[in-house]
Formats: structure tokens, sequence, C-alpha cells
């Protein structure tokens, strides 16, 4: 059994920091937090709670992230940041969160600040700084964090959001694809009519803005306007979402099924139809619209699927499984 990674939607955490520090004289700073939360290069783990597989109230996970002076994976890299959180609210996913930021590179190499404070469930977190080593030395101050979102709605996902529907798909597609052009006005068709029969659906770009940089946040957040995208469009800027799932080609659909508690179950990693650019055969969806028939109405899959066909995935120079 394949089940969607559990924060899927947003493997790969953008946290910008800013601070305003004094131990003497006043310091300003800012950087960026970069986590990796699912595939095999994951930065944070969860060490212990009541549930080793989902976040609950107790859990605490030990984090070693990037410290960056930018939002691109391959920008500068300056430190780490080194501690934990601990889920410490009943009454929504707020945390407590000790991290220290080991600075690297740059004019503070050898340097530390410590962090304390907690952290909302959403929107913007300001922690205390309590201290640090060599040039922040009895430095005080605070800290501003907030997480880089999805382009167009600002909106961060995790699969919980998915929790109470009985189907979810799951697209990997990209702006430049001729593939992804060819079935881009279907796709929106086809899963707004399922979104309003109860599925849920995300499409995610993992595509190297390195090699292909239409493909980036940007012009994602003006295309889902253009096209009206009624799923939310993710960037998997770290390409481990796409990892996880075993994904090589956009257009690529994977839809899971959902009974009761129970984790979502792979159903279906198929084509969207016969369909292909510059074909005589029509666009109609019938292989994932029958699948997703399926799936609602609680029937096994009836049909052979066949896989999809499209651009390969762009993966960062050094980067392809």
């Amino acid at each position: 059994m394949f089940s969607p990674p559990s924060n899927f939607a947003s493997s790969f955490f953008l946290l910008f920091f800013l601070f305003s520090i004094s131990h003497g004289f006043d310091t300003h700073l800012h950087f960026y937090f970069h986590e990796i939360v699912s595939g095999p290069n994951k930065t944070s783990f969860i060490v212990a709670g009541p549930n080793l597989t989902s976040h609950e109230f107790g859990d605490i996970v030990v984090f070693d992230n990037a410290l960056r002076v930018g939002p691109d994976p391959n920008s500068k890299l300056i430190g780490r940041a080194q501690g934990m959180s601990v889920l410490a609210s009943l009454s929504d996913q707020s945390v407590l969160t000790p991290i220290n930021f080991v600075f690297t590179e740059g004019e503070y190499k050898g340097s530390t600040l410590t962090l304390f404070g907690r952290v909302p469930a959403s929107g913007t977190a300001e922690r205390t700084v309590v201290g640090g080593t060599g040039q922040f030395r009895l430095a005080r101050g605070y800290a501003i964090s907030s997480v880089l979102p999805e382009p167009l709605t600002g909106k961060v996902w995790k699969l919980d959001d998915f929790e109470s529907y009985p189907a979810l798909l799951v697209m990997f597609i990209c702006n430049h694809c001729p593939f992804v052009k060819h079935l881009k006005k279907d796709i929106v068709k086809l899963t707004k009519f399922y979104m309003g029969k109860g599925l849920a659906a995300v499409a995610i770009s993992s595509n190297s803005t390195i090699t292909h940089p239409q493909d980036g946040p940007e012009f994602m957040a003006k295309e889902a306007k253009l096209f009206n995208y009624p799923f939310p469009y993710l960037f998997d800027e770290s390409q481990e979402v796409a990892r996880a799932f075993g994904a090589v080609c956009t257009p690529e659909f994977f839809l899971f099924k959902k009974d009761g508690r129970r984790p979502f179950e792979l159903f279906y990693h198929g084509q969207f139809d016969d369909s292909r650019p510059s074909s005589n055969i029509p666009v109609t969806g019938r292989d994932l619209s029958r699948a997703i028939d399926c799936v609602l109405s609680g029937q096994k899959l009836n049909f052979m699927q066949k896989p999809s066909v499209g651009c390969s995935i762009k993966w960062h120079p050094g980067n392809s499984p």
C-alpha cells in the first residue's frame, strides 16, 4: 500500500526570519530557514509522542535545517538551525520551539544565536532572542518569522487538510510542458466537476527553476489565475515531494482513496486519456474519469491502467533520482 507523504503539499518549508538584536549595539539580520519534512533528505524527525506518524499534542520534533541567504535552495549556505519543537497546545497546532542558529559562513561565522518561544498554527511568529555566543554573546532581542506559502493564495497545505474527503487526486503538472498545455482546460473542467461530488484535488509543480524559470512560483500564480484553477497549485522547490511519490513526468496523476480513519491508499496511477498533442484523438479525460467514478462509488477499478505520457520532470542539476 502506498500513501502520500504527510506533508506532501508543503514538504519543503521556507521560513523568513527578521531579527532585531541588542548586544551593546543594535544588529538587524534576515535569512531563510529551509526545512525538508519528507523524503530521503528530510531534516526534521518526530522523535517522541503518542503517535509517531501524525502531529498530535505531546509530539517532539528534532530538526537540523539549512540557513541560507535567500529562498532559493541553491542560495548561499550560511549556517544551520538546530533545535526542537514541542506540540504543547491542546487547542491547535501551535508549538514551543528552542532553536540555536549556528553560523558557519560569512560575517558571523563561529557565532550562534538562541531563540525561544511559541509558534502559532498559522501566520507570523514572534520569538525571543535569549542569548548567543561569539559576536552575539549576551544578545537580547526578538525574531519575526513567517512561512512562504502557496504562490497564488498564500495558504500552506498539509495532508490533514484533506482528511475529511473520500478521495484525493494529486497531479504533477507545470506551466511549459506541451502535454500539460494540451490537457489543461480539460483538467480544470474535470476536477471542478468531481470536486463538486466530493473529490479533493491538488496540483504540484516540481520542475527546477534553475533550468526552467518559467515554471517558478511567480508564473505558477499567473497560470492558476488565468485558467481559474479550482485546486491549489503548489511549488515543490526541493523536489522531495516528486521523489516521495516516484513522479517522473508532467502530467502525472495519482488518485487516492480514503476509508474512514485509515490512511489514504493509492487507487489509480495512470493517464488522463489517450489524447496527445498533435494527435487526432479528442481530449475526453476518460481514463481518469472512470477511476474517479469507481473510487467515489466504492467500486474496484475495473479497467487496465495506462501510464501517463508527457515531459520528464526537470530535476535540479545533479539532483535526478
